[in-house]
């Protein structure tokens, strides 16, 4: 658990969050009011807002993190088990969940910290990841490929050309994305955001495992890298995420 709460003002805006988001080489915030803790944004939460509706060509400075942040928050106590933990994030579509001591949030737990826990584990990992992932091609618009993870509830998609991977991408690259077409539109109003293709912003020459890896190897992997997902080599092409990992812990098929 992370006990070092990084927070910002609900009356600042989306491009303060991803500044400091960047700044602090993570990927969400706790939001307040008056200095009481009150929703949280994330890099999921600004990607959904910033490619949609009439925000499309708003400056991310002009979008108040009220617009975009989640502000019903669901939270766990401090003896909480890691199942119980897994099992709520995975219910309520969450990637961490504030944690609680008398009532009063002290720490942040992540599906990160969780799969912390299978650094030892020597399953093999081809029991679970997806076997059928989502595809992109490089010329798709980012804003089709946003769609393609909202309807699909998927946080990130291999990107294959001619029957080849060519890279991987994920919510923070089209955070990113997006992050640079609105500093475009401050110089060029008229910028069309559907020429925002899947290969200008997509990470190229991803790492790759084999099923039969173990899943303490992938952890070890993904904590170094600081990656959250892989493209599986295998006869057909598979993903493995920390979701993944983490739906294993709550079914207890990981320790």
């Amino acid at each position: 658990m992370s006990t070092n709460l990084i927070t910002i003002d609900k009356d600042r805006n989306l491009r303060d969050a991803m500044t400091l988001m960047e700044k602090k080489h993570i990927s969400r915030l706790l939001v307040t009011e008056n200095n009481r803790i009150i929703g949280i944004i994330t890099e999921e939460d600004i990607a959904n807002r910033l490619g949609t509706g009439r925000e499309r060509k708003m400056k991310m400075g002009h979008i108040h993190i009220t617009a975009a942040m989640t502000k019903d928050l669901v939270t766990i106590t401090e003896d909480s088990g890691i199942k119980e933990a897994a099992r709520i994030m995975l219910e309520n579509k969450f990637s961490s969940l504030p944690v609680t001591r008398n009532d009063e949030i002290i720490s942040l737990v992540t599906k990160t910290d969780l799969i912390k826990n299978l650094r030892d584990c020597k399953k093999e990992i081809g029991e679970f990841y997806a076997k059928e992932p989502i595809f992109v091609n490089p010329n798709d618009s980012l804003l089709f490929a946003r769609k393609l993870m909202l309807e699909n509830n998927i946080h990130r998609l291999i990107v294959m050309n001619r029957g080849f991977l060519a890279g991987i991408l994920t919510e923070r690259d089209i955070a990113n994305g997006l992050k640079t077409f609105r500093k475009a539109i401050d110089k060029y109003p008229q910028a069309d955001i559907e020429r925002l293709k899947v290969e200008n912003v997509m990470s190229s020459d991803p790492i790759t495992v084999k099923p039969e890896t173990t899943v303490g190897k992938v952890v070890e992997i993904m904590l170094e890298k600081k990656i959250s997902g892989f493209p599986i080599i295998a006869p057909e092409f598979g993903i493995l995420t920390k979701t993944d990992l983490v739906r294993g812990i709550a079914d207890n098929r990981l320790p």
